[in-house]
């Protein structure tokens, strides 16, 4: 019989883009800073612009087919209208929602690995992404219906309204079908500079 631990599965991919983020209603930021919208340059395409470290913004997920006990990997993508070569960290916090349980807070709990800092590159207004941070397997539990996510940037060097944030990526081992036989290994990571082709990492989840 098929089950998950017979799957060599890819680690699944999760993208929410800024605009599945609550931070923006009737033309009034709603999250901490008051972040808004902005057009990267003139692409047609919008960020969320920071301005400040208290800006942040948060949204709901929730991780229907995730495997609690491999690994779950955040990064973030974002663009930076100057061409300086300024070094950021972005930071991602949590909370766990038992439904009918867990009063609605701001996310504040930080991953079990946080997000490494990151050098913007010289070019104005690219797509750019940091590397992963990372929430440890078996932290979530079974009755974990839903995360809390918040995104933030220190802004240590960058000026203000020079970063917009585009989206937070999340990666994860699927669970797909029943019985308590999961997958020993984590999902296949492919290069993450070859994210359509074949080739895996060399580091792998075990």
């Amino acid at each position: 019989m098929i089950r998950d631990k017979n799957m060599d599965w890819l680690e699944r991919r999760v993208l929410l883009l800024a605009q599945d983020f609550q931070t923006y209603v009737t033309g009034v930021g709603v999250a901490t800073g008051l972040p808004v919208f902005q057009q990267i340059a003139s692409s047609g395409i919008t960020g969320i612009q920071i301005n400040q470290a208290s800006d942040a913004i948060a949204t709901f997920w929730m991780p229907t087919d995730v495997d609690r006990s491999k690994q779950i990997r955040f990064r973030v993508w974002w663009s930076k209208n100057s061409t300086d070569a300024d070094v950021e960290t972005a930071t991602v916090t949590y909370t766990p929602y038992v439904a009918g349980t867990t009063v609605i807070i701001d996310p504040a709990t930080a991953l079990s690995t946080a997000i490494p800092a990151y050098t913007f590159g010289t070019t104005a207004n690219v797509l750019e992404v940091t590397d992963f941070g990372i929430l440890n397997k078996n932290t979530l539990l079974t009755t974990t219906a839903m995360l809390g996510l918040k995104v933030a940037s220190t802004m240590t060097n960058a000026s203000a309204n020079e970063i917009s944030i585009v989206g937070l990526e999340i990666r994860f081992t699927p669970r797909e079908m029943f019985g308590p036989e999961k997958n020993t290994l984590g999902g296949r990571r492919l290069l993450t500079t070859d994210p359509l082709g074949v080739k895996l990492a060399a580091t792998q989840e075990t």
